[in-house]
C-alpha cells in the first residue's frame, strides 16, 4: 500500500508541509516496508497535477496541509483519503496514522465539518 505525503523535504524525517500546493516533495511511502518509493520535487507544479501524482502512484491516502478545493475533489473522487499531518515529521505521521490519530481532512478547509460525500472511513 502506498501513502503520499507533501513534505519539506525527501526523507522521512522531513516535516509535513503546511499546504499541499507549496510542498518541496511528494514523497510516495510504501507501507509494507517503510520505504520511501520516490520523492517527486515539485518544481512549480499546481495542485492539481501534485493530486493527480498521487492517484498515478496508486497511493491509498494522502498525509498533508491545506488543499484547495479543486485537489480536494480530485482525490475524494478517487477514493483517496485525506490526513492532516501538520506538525509532524514524514516518519511520525506515517505512524499515527497507522494507529488512526491523525485527523481527516473532510473538507478543503480542513475542519471537521463535512460538507458532502467526501471522505471515506
Amino acid at each position: 500500500m502506498n501513502i503520499a505525503i507533501g513534505a519539506d523535504g525527501q526523507s522521512l524525517n522531513s516535516k509535513v508541509s503546511e499546504q499541499f500546493d507549496s510542498c518541496n516533495y511528494l514523497v510516495i511511502v510504501n507501507m509494507d516496508d517503510s520505504k520511501v518509493v520516490i520523492a517527486i520535487k515539485n518544481e512549480d507544479s499546481s495542485e492539481d497535477e501534485l493530486a493527480e501524482k498521487v492517484i498515478q502512484y496508486d497511493c491509498e491516502a494522502l498525509i498533508t496541509g491545506k488543499l484547495n478545493p479543486t485537489a480536494f475533489n480530485i482525490l475524494t473522487e478517487a477514493c483517496v483519503t485525506r490526513y492532516l499531518g501538520l506538525g509532524h515529521s514524514v516518519e511520525t505521521a506515517l505512524d499515527l496514522m497507522e494507529r488512526q490519530l491523525l485527523r481527516y481532512i473532510k473538507n478543503p478547509e480542513g475542519t471537521d465539518e463535512c460538507d458532502g460525500p467526501h471522505h471515506k472511513h
